[in-house]
C-alpha cells in the first residue's frame, strides 16, 4: 500500500529543517509519558473529569496497555510523532475497503488534535505533552477499537439472530499493537488480523468493485411493466441492458439495437437469476425484476454486513469439515478447502430459526427415536391429542414421564388428557423409529447448546422447492444414506450396504465416527463461489435488517471484552 504524508504532517517538518537553530524540547517523551500516567491513574480512582471533553474516555484495555509499558507514549518520543501514526491513519481512512466505517475510529477528533499541534510548531513552539499525551491515548484507543472489528466484528449479530451462539475469534490487542510498533509493519500486523478465509479475501475485492460502480453512477431503475423475454422491445428493454452491464452481468459491447431483448441479453438475466438463487428462466418477472432493482448501496452494505459475520467463526475450521449455509439452503462436506459432496437442506423457519453454531460430530443414529422437544409437544402434540383419543397409537409415539434412563413408560389411555394443560405438561413424548419418524432413517449428532442436528426426513418431496425453511430448528439433509457412508469410510465394515442392512432392522443403534468431524453451520446471504461468481441469496431470517451503519454494538469499547 502507498504511503502518504499528511500537508500538516509536511508542513511540520519543513519548518523544523528551516530553523535549525530551534532546539527540540529535551525528555519530550518523559512529559508525555507523566502526562498519560497522570490520565490513567486518575481514570482508575474516578472517570469524572480524567480525560478531555469531547475525547473517548479511558477504557480497561487502554489502561493494561500503557501499564505495561510503564505509560510510555506509543505514537511519539523525544522528537515528535511517530511516522506509525501516518501508517496507522492510512489503514483507517481506507477503513471501508474492510466493509468497515472510517468515521468510527476518531478520525475528526486526531485531525482536531493534530491541528493543533501542528499549529503550535508553525508558531515555532515546542511541543504541547498534554496534547501528545491526548493524542497517544486517542490513536491507541481507535487502533484497539479497528483490530477488535477485524478480529470479532463490527455489529453483535445476536441481537438481530439470537440463535448466533458461535463467535470463537478472539486476539491479544495490547500485544498487536507493540508487536505493529516493534516491528515497523502497522498495516500488515493489522492485515494479518482479517479472518483467513478465501471467502473473506474474494468479498473485500468484490466490495471494492461495488463501490467502485456507485463512484461511477451506480445502475438504473427499471420501470414496473409487463415481463421480459426474449423477443422483447422498448425502452424497459433497454435499461435493462444497462442495469445488466453496470453489475458485471452482461458485456459491454456496442449494441446496434439496444431496446431489443436478443440472446446475448437472455443469458445475462439467466447469469443473473442464477447468481441470486432464482428460477433461471431467462425473463424478467415480478420476482426477477423486484431482485434486479434492489439498490447498489443495499447490495453494498450486505457485503459488508457478511464480511462482518465472517469475522465470528473460528479461524480453524478444521481440515475436513461439514458447512452449511442456512441461507443457501446447502451442506458441502469440505476437505482441504475442497468439496467431496454437496447436498440441499431443509433450514429452521423464521420463528424457529436454525442456530448458526461450531460443532464437533462424534457420532449418528441409525433408526432415531425423536424425542418431541418441550415446545412441539405443548403446541402441536397436546391440542392433537384432545382432538384425536388415538393420535399417540396412529403416530406411534409413547409416552413418559421424564427423559431418564429409567423412565417407566406411560399408558396413555390411563391419562384424562382433557385436563392436561400446556402450562403443566408433565409429560413426554417419544416418537419411535419407522416411516412416520420425522426423523427419518439417521440422525447425526454434535453437541450443542441449541441441541439441534442434522437428520433424514420422510417429506422428500420438500428438496423440491426453491426456499426450504420448513423444519423445527434442525436441518434436514437431502442424502443422509451418502453422508452416512462418507463419514463411517474408515470404520471397518461400515459400506453403504451394511448401513441399509441395518436400517432396515428397524432398530436403534448408535455408531459412533472413527473420528469427530467439524460441523459449522453459518448464515451466509452473499458469498464468492469457487468461479468467482458473487452470488446474493434472499434474506429469509432478516439478518441483514441489522443497523450497521448505526453506533456500534453495546459494551464494544475498544475491546473491552478481550
Amino acid at each position: 500500500m502507498k504511503k502518504t504524508i499528511s500537508i500538516m504532517t509536511l508542513i511540520a517538518v519543513i519548518m523544523l529543517l528551516a530553523l535549525p537553530d530551534i532546539s527540540l524540547a529535551e525528555n519530550l517523551s518523559d512529559q508525555v509519558c507523566s502526562q498519560i500516567g497522570n490520565r490513567i491513574k486518575g481514570a482508575e480512582v474516578s472517570s469524572k473529569d480524567a480525560y478531555p471533553e469531547g475525547l473517548p474516555s479511558v477504557s480497561p484495555l487502554l489502561s493494561r496497555f500503557y501499564a505495561g509499558r510503564g505509560f510510555r507514549p506509543a505514537w511519539s518520543d523525544d522528537y515528535g510523532i511517530s511516522p506509525d501514526m501516518e501508517d496507522f491513519l492510512e489503514v483507517t481512512r481506507a477503513a471501508y475497503r474492510e466493509g468497515l466505517n472510517p468515521q468510527d475510529y476518531h478520525l475528526n477528533k486526531i485531525e482536531a488534535v493534530l491541528s493543533d499541534l501542528y499549529a503550535s510548531q508553525i508558531r515555532l513552539g515546542p511541543y504541547d505533552a498534554v496534547k501528545l499525551a491526548d493524542l497517544d491515548l486517542i490513536l491507541t484507543q481507535a487502533f484497539f477499537l479497528y483490530a477488535s472489528h477485524l478480529v470479532d466484528g463490527r455489529v453483535d449479530h445476536q441481537n438481530i439472530y439470537p440463535d448466533w451462539v458461535v463467535n470463537e475469534r478472539s486476539a491479544d490487542l495490547p500485544a498487536v499493537l507493540n508487536e505493529a510498533l516493534e516491528s515497523k509493519e502497522m498495516q500488515k500486523t493489522l492485515a494479518d488480523l482479517a479472518p483467513p478465509y478465501p471467502n473473506y479475501a474474494r468479498l473485500r475485492e468484490k466490495l471494492i468493485t461495488y463501490r467502485a460502480i456507485a463512484e461511477n453512477g451506480g445502475w438504473p431503475k427499471i420501470p414496473d411493466g409487463p415481463k421480459l423475454i426474449k423477443g422483447s422491445r422498448g425502452e424497459r428493454v433497454a435499461i435493462l441492458r444497462q442495469r445488466l452491464i453496470a453489475s458485471g452481468d452482461l458485456a459491454s459491447t456496442t449494441q446496434e439495437k439496444p431496446d431489443i431483448f436478443d440472446h446475448d441479453l437472455e443469458m445475462a438475466v439467466r447469469k443473473f437469476q442464477k447468481r441470486h438463487g432464482l428460477k433461471d428462466d431467462g425473463g424478467v418477472g415480478k420476482s426477477t425484476l423486484k431482485v434486479i432493482n434492489v439498490p447498489l448501496e443495499t447490495r453494498i452494505r450486505q457485503i459488508a454486513l457478511n464480511m462482518d459475520r465472517l469475522r465470528w467463526l473460528s479461524d480453524d475450521m478444521g481440515r475436513n469439515y461439514i458447512f452449511v449455509n442456512i441461507a443457501d439452503f446447502s451442506l458441502e462436506v469440505m476437505e482441504d478447502e475442497q468439496p467431496v459432496m454437496a447436498m440441499r437442506i431443509i433450514a429452521g423457519k423464521d420463528e424457529q430459526r436454525s442456530c448458526v453454531l461450531s460443532a464437533k460430530m462424534t457420532y449418528l443414529e441409525l433408526n432415531p427415536f425423536w424425542r418431541v422437544p418441550d415446545s412441539i409437544a405443548t403446541k402441536e402434540i397436546l391440542p392433537q391429542i384432545k382432538k384425536e383419543p388415538g393420535y399417540l397409537a396412529q403416530k406411534t409415539i409413547k409416552v413418559f414421564k421424564d427423559w431418564s434412563d429409567n423412565a417407566k413408560e406411560i399408558d396413555p389411555m390411563l391419562v384424562n388428557w382433557s385436563r392436561v394443560r400446556a402450562s403443566n405438561l408433565g409429560y413426554k413424548f417419544r416418537q419411535e423409529p419407522g416411516p412416520l419418524n420425522p426423523l427419518g432413517r439417521i440422525k447425526f449428532i454434535f453437541p450443542n447448546e441449541c441441541e439441534i442436528y442434522l437428520h433424514d426426513t420422510p417429506a422428500r418431496h420438500l428438496f423440491g422447492r426453491a426456499r426450504r425453511d420448513f423444519s423445527h430448528g434442525c436441518i434436514r439433509v437431502e442424502k443422509p444414506i451418502e453422508l452416512a457412508t462418507y463419514l463411517l469410510r474408515n470404520k471397518e465394515t461400515w459400506i453403504q450396504k451394511k448401513i441399509l442392512a441395518e436400517i432396515k432392522k428397524g432398530k436403534r443403534q448408535v455408531v459412533m465416527l472413527p473420528e469427530p468431524v467439524n460441523v459449522h453451520i453459518f448464515y451466509g446471504t452473499v458469498w464468492v463461489d469457487r468461479e468467482g461468481v458473487l452470488q446474493f441469496r434472499n434474506d429469509i431470517y432478516h439478518a441483514d435488517e441489522i443497523p450497521y451503519d448505526l453506533p456500534l454494538r453495546k459494551g464494544h469499547v475498544a475491546g473491552e471484552t478481550q
